[in-house]
């Protein structure tokens, strides 16, 4: 499968809930996530289940995506684009956006998401996703 391939089939098994056959079909269990920020999703994710959990609550954020376009370069990494969309009350919001996929034994291997407007990202994280209170959060 091309590389390009892999993050195409990625967004079809993330469009249908399908994050068991993400994980089984195109993720290295080695595979690391950095979403930069400054909100509840931000940071840098390692390890496919810390991944898949990030993305089951990014399902969840209610983001559409569109305008997609990809292009490899030569030394395998995907580059995709697009915009994503997100709604809270009649406010919305668009997320122009560039991610970069580093394929490793023909998975899917560091992902980096590059934000062009981090702090719409930011404000829209915060209001969809809020931190437990004190004491909870800090009980574990």
């Amino acid at each position: 499968m091309a590389n390009t391939d892999l993050v195409l089939k990625m967004y079809d098994l993330f469009s249908k809930g399908d994050m068991a056959g993400i994980k089984n079909e195109l993720f290295h269990p080695e595979m690391s996530w950095t979403m930069p920020g400054h909100h509840p999703l931000s940071g840098r994710m390692e390890g496919v289940d810390a991944v898949i959990a990030f993305f089951g609550a990014l399902f969840q954020a209610g983001i559409s995506v569109d305008n997609v376009h990809f292009g490899e370069l030569d030394d395998g990494t995907v580059v995709e684009k697009h915009t994503g969309h997100g709604k809270i009350g009649s406010e919305e919001f668009v997320f122009p956006t560039c991610t970069t996929y580093g394929i490793k034994d023909g998975k899917i291997y560091e992902v980096r998401v590059h934000t062009g407007d981090q702090h719409t990202v930011d404000r829209y994280m915060w209001t969809m996703f809020r931190l437990k209170g004190i004491p909870a959060r800090l009980a574990e």
